[in-house]
């Protein structure tokens, strides 16, 4: 009873069947109580969750030159990107590019592949035409890797393999020769020493004259020039020695060298040869697309919300040069964790956008499933929901608060009752107060949804009946409720059951 108390007010003023006013308490007179009743009704309930939440762009896009369209926002994942995921973007950040036109302003509503702006591609085509020529450089030596030596290589392989075999065979012949002429050479000088020794033993005489004398210093000379000879002998034979040796070397690496010339390429150099045609390739694309992108149009129809470049002077390095807003605009409310299991994809909503003060219809399209807490001594468990709006005016713009209120479950053609008439629990049971010829009974009843506002009647009530949603005390034409008193203008009943609006709303019969 004390529950339907306090709801009395709203349905005095909320129902509108009889014109109501509310004054100060009165205590003067006598004092009657009376019941205030309603008609059972026959309509739709309707139950609701309410949060605040803000207005975007479904997606943002951030356009740049060089690079392709890179989305800063998007409704499907409640927060951006944070960089340009354009292929070309590496490619052509060190590209300068001096802006030529721009052809937009801020609040421009353009459509998908419009010009917004130009820039001068000059860099952009020296550096393609590098990569283009790493390109046929790298696909030049995979063709030859992959095809194995040509005919030329062979040739030239096989002629310098000849060229060291002829080196290595004359150095042999060489040294044989040189050799055999130290031979003859020391063989002289040693038979020359001998005849001295011997000429010298068959001179009369002995030293001091003049026949042995003479052939004693021929002895000495001969002695000496077979030393030399020696020498010289022992010097020619170790060069000719080592020119066989040198030989010996540059042929084994002739040999080495034909085999690396002539051998088909391996399966590894091969595989490395692809993954460099494949990355000048790549670095080929990426730059014929920032030669492609030196203009920048509109990747779809939408609103410009940002232009950071100007005619005559360079784009900034970093960040967007012009951002544009899509269609359609949503609103993302955070709706607390006792209403997130009500909320389903598909539901209708209705957001009061406060600015302009406008609703707009829309519907549920995502609930992140990430929750987020707010900080303080009782902080509260909220789910970010996202509605997509159905054609909201142009005054509707990003970043304006709103109110979403979501329907979450909706009954049609029920038998319904206020729900400050209803008494009781889920537990205990429920019922009403029906009111029949100014007798009042109390009647056990079965609920479906119930809401804030009407309740549905499943059993035990008909369209029709006259329930009790509260009571007034009259003391000298003046009726006080709950504490308060109202002032009865146009009679002491309350007659129909009109719109009554509460924490959840439901429309008409």
């Amino acid at each position: 009873m004390k529950t339907r108390l306090a709801a009395i007010a709203l349905i005095l003023v909320g129902v509108g069947a009889v014109g109501l006013a509310i004054v100060g308490p009165s205590f003067a007179g006598s004092s009657s109580s009376q019941y205030i009743t309603q008609a059972v009704t026959v309509g739709t309930v309707s139950a609701q969750s309410v949060a605040n939440g803000t207005i975007s762009a479904s997606t943002v896009y951030g356009l740049k030159f060089g690079a392709s369209p890179d989305i800063v926002s998007s409704s499907a994942t409640t927060s951006g990107t944070g960089g340009s995921t354009g292929s070309s973007a590496a490619s052509s950040a060190s590209v300068t590019w001096p802006v030529t036109t721009v052809s937009v302003t801020v609040g421009q509503t353009v459509q998908k592949g419009d010009v917004l702006a130009a820039a001068d591609s000059t860099a952009a085509q020296l550096q393609l035409t590098s990569a283009q020529a790493t390109l046929a450089s790298a696909q030049a030596k995979l063709a030859t890797d992959s095809g194995g030596p040509s005919a030329l290589t062979k040739a030239q392989a096989s002629n310098s393999l000849s060229q060291s075999k002829n080196s290595y065979s004359q150095a042999v012949a060489n040294r044989k020769t040189t050799n055999q002429q130290n031979a003859l050479s020391l063989s002289q000088a040693k038979a020359a020493v001998t005849a001295a020794q011997t000429k010298l033993a068959g001179d009369a005489g002995g030293p001091g004259t003049e026949p042995y004398d003479t052939d004693a210093a021929a002895l000495a000379q001969a002695q000496s020039n077979l030393n030399s000879t020696q020498l010289k002998v022992n010097q020619s034979n170790q060069q000719a020695s080592q020119q066989v040796t040198n030989a010996s070397l540059s042929l084994k690496a002739a040999e080495l060298q034909y085999d690396n010339n002539t051998a088909p390429a391996s399966s590894a150099t091969v595989t490395a040869d692809q993954a460099q045609v494949a990355a000048a390739q790549a670095t080929v694309n990426a730059d014929q697309l920032a030669v492609t992108d030196a203009t920048i149009l509109a990747p779809q129809d939408g609103l410009i919300v940002a232009v950071n470049i100007l005619p005559g002077v360079s784009a900034p390095s970093s960040g967007y040069a012009i951002e544009e807003s899509v269609d359609p605009m949503v609103a993302t409310a955070s709706f607390t964790e006792s209403d997130i299991s009500n909320l389903k994809v598909g539901q209708a909503a209705v957001v009061d956008v406060t600015a302009p003060n406008l609703t707009v219809n829309g519907t549920v399209t995502q609930i992140v499933p990430t929750a987020s807490t707010s900080g303080g001594a009782s902080s509260v468990v909220t789910y970010a929901v996202i509605v997509t709006l159905t054609d909201p005016q142009a005054t509707v713009l990003s970043g304006m608060s709103a109110t979403v209120t979501v329907t979450t479950a909706t009954v049609n053609n029920a038998v319904r009752v206020p729900a400050t008439a209803l008494e009781g629990s889920a537990a205990a049971g429920y019922s009403v107060q029906v009111e029949n010829n100014g007798s009042v009974t109390t009647q056990a009843v079965q609920v479906g949804l119930v809401t804030t506002s009407y309740v549905q009647i499943t059993s035990g009530l008909s369209e029709g009946d006259t329930v009790v949603v509260g009571t007034t005390t009259t003391r000298n034409s003046t009726t006080t409720t709950g504490g308060s008193s109202v002032s009865i203008l146009g009679g002491t009943g309350v007659g129909g059951a009109g719109g009554f609006t509460g924490g959840g709303g439901f429309g008409g019969r």
